[in-house]
């Protein structure tokens, strides 16, 4: 605690102290205050009243103790303001109420090239410090500078200030802000400020780039102008093509709905492009047609091409038409549609099927007349020359007995002869296909034959050890398979058959024990109640056969889901 040293010296051996006050004060040295005292002449007691007046200079001395302490405290506070102030990277300029400035820190010193000019006025400040207004040799208008303002009690900011010094320009971004008293007014303006050349730089370049941005899009929009208006030339010079095709093109999404259907797809379904594009399938074609094709449709859409031929109703009638359908990938491959092109093929079918008719009639009048020749030389010979000798048995029965059955006996090896004869014909019946091979042979070349000019996939295949079989099972299977094949060449619309042959043995004498025949299609199936008249024979000609053989036949068929033939016959 400070202690107060007095200024005048106690008596030597008197208890009285001189009257004086106190009238300056001279130092504070850190522990004690030093005043000068004025002392009057004359000793006192030491009463009540000189009691008083030590009290109240007791009382003036603490307060001036607390000032003391007050005063450093702020020369301290004003030191470390000071020291702040220095320390900030943006300049700090103070000006009074005559807007005199009244003082800067060196970073405000810095960036005005100069210090503090005692005695300046507001309107010598652009001139002293060299302020011009961005982008001109306009000294910077005094009344707009965000000190200026501050005085008038207005905070405002500005970036449109640059200060030179000599050769160099340096922009600034500036802020006023007022200092008020207790009573409301304006006592000092305080102005900040800080270069902001890197900013402008910054934004001069940002300014440039967006001007080159604003010509490439310029540029890539006129490009892209001038490639959709292509892409429109071309897409109608591809409208006019694929609309003069005599066949159906089309795109489908995965939503199952036109995008896209040329001329002859609106012919044929009767309808507008408009009444087709953006319609699902479904909506434009019949609910039988549609049934045909959906299974193939959704193996497109799961990204698979697909070829094949269906039978199909039109507003103007059927059609046998052939379909490709090629998936659409995008650049993630997935599937997001696809296209279709459809030919009407009926007469090329028609085509085929009349010439396989031919054909067939053909084969079966070139058999006839085999089978004719093969009579007449072996059946009718023998019968012609049987009756020869049975006449003349009967004319000599009774006047040459021995004669008789001379000629019975002849007559008896002819017929004998001439059974052996028709058992061979019959024997020459079976197919000359099978003479050539076995019944997997013969089976997988029927259907190479029959179906080499279609797109139909058959696949055929013997399990196990392929073994011999007796002439009549071989030939009514193969004839079973045969109908099965053709009844699918006609009436399934399948794009796959299968053909399999499961050869079974024992397992302890590995001896033959039975053969299965399996034919199966993905066609459209058919229900018991359906059969056609050509496609009833065709099957009870088959059940016939399997009964010839002592076989089992096994005919499943449901409306699109194909039809399957299972024969079991034993061959012990």
């Amino acid at each position: 605690m400070p202690r107060i040293q007095l200024a005048y010296p106690k008596i030597p051996g008197s208890k009285n102290y001189p009257s004086g006050r106190c009238i300056a004060f001279e130092k504070y040295d850190g522990t004690n205050l030093h005043w000068v005292w004025e002392f009057e002449l004359g000793w006192y007691g030491f009463d009540s009243a000189r009691s008083q007046v030590l009290n109240l200079l007791s009382t003036q001395a603490a307060i001036a103790i607390e000032n003391a302490k007050l005063y450093s405290k702020l020369r301290k506070s004003e030191s470390q303001m000071d020291q702040f102030l220095e320390a900030v990277p943006i300049g700090i300029g103070v000006v009074d109420t005559l807007g005199r400035p009244c003082y800067a820190n060196q970073q405000a010193i810095q960036l005005l090239g100069k210090g503090i000019t005692p005695g300046a006025t507001p309107e010598q400040l652009a001139e002293i410090y060299q302020l011009y207004l961005a982008g001109t040799e306009q000294p910077y208008p005094i009344e707009n500078l965000p000190v200026m303002r501050a005085l008038k009690g207005d905070r405002t900011r500005i970036d449109d200030l640059e200060i030179r010094q000599n050769n160099a320009i340096v922009p600034v971004e500036g802020w006023g802000t007022p200092v008020f008293d207790e009573q409301g007014n304006v006592i000092y303006a305080i102005a900040a400020f800080q270069d902001i050349t890197e900013r402008k730089q910054a934004e001069q370049l940002l300014a440039n780039y967006n001007r080159t941005l604003e010509q490439q899009v310029a540029e890539r929009t006129a490009a892209l102008q001038k490639s959709e208006a292509e892409l429109r030339e071309r897409e109608q010079e591809l409208r006019l093509i694929t609309d003069a095709l005599p066949a159906c093109i089309c795109y489908i999404d995965t939503d199952r709905r036109y995008r896209f259907a040329n001329r002859t797809y609106e012919e044929w379904f009767r309808r507008s492009r408009d009444e087709i594009v953006g319609k699902q399938v479904r909506e434009v074609m019949s609910e039988a047609s549609y049934q045909i094709i959906e299974p193939y449709m959704n193996r497109a859409l799961a990204g698979e091409i697909i070829t094949y031929e269906a039978e199909v109703s039109f507003p103007l009638g059927k059609k046998y038409i052939a379909v490709t359908s090629i998936p659409d990938f995008d650049l993630n491959a997935q599937v997001r549609g696809y296209y279709g092109l459809i030919t009407d093929i009926s007469e090329q079918r028609n085509a085929a099927l009349l010439e396989r008719k031919r054909a067939e009639e053909a084969s079966i009048l070139e058999e006839r007349n085999r089978m004719a020749r093969e009579i007449h030389d072996t059946l009718a010979q023998a019968f012609t020359s049987i009756i020869v000798h049975l006449d003349a048995a009967s004319q000599r029965i009774t006047l040459d007995p021995d004669a008789a059955q001379s000629h019975l006996k002849t007559g008896r090896i002819l017929a004998r002869s001439g059974l052996a004869d028709a058992r061979r014909s019959v024997e020459a019946l079976r197919p000359q296909i099978l003479e050539e091979g076995d019944l997997y042979s013969a089976l997988n070349r029927l259907a190479a034959q029959m179906f080499s000019h279609t797109s139909v996939q058959v696949i055929c295949q013997a399990i196990g050890e392929p073994y011999p079989l007796a002439k009549e099972v071989e030939t009514n299977l193969f004839r079973i398979g045969q109908e099965a094949l053709t009844n699918a060449f006609k009436y399934a619309n399948a794009s796959e058959i299968c053909v399999e042959l499961r050869y079974e043995r024992c397992l302890r004498r590995a001896t033959p024990t039975q053969l299965v025949l399996h034919i199966k299609d993905n066609g459209k199936g058919f229900e018991g109640s359906s059969l056609s008249v050509g496609r009833g024979f065709g099957l009870l000609g088959m059940t016939e056969r399997a009964q010839r053989i002592g076989a089992e036949l096994t005919i499943q068929s449901h409306l699109g889901q194909g039809t399957e033939i299972i024969v079991r016959v034993e061959t012990l």
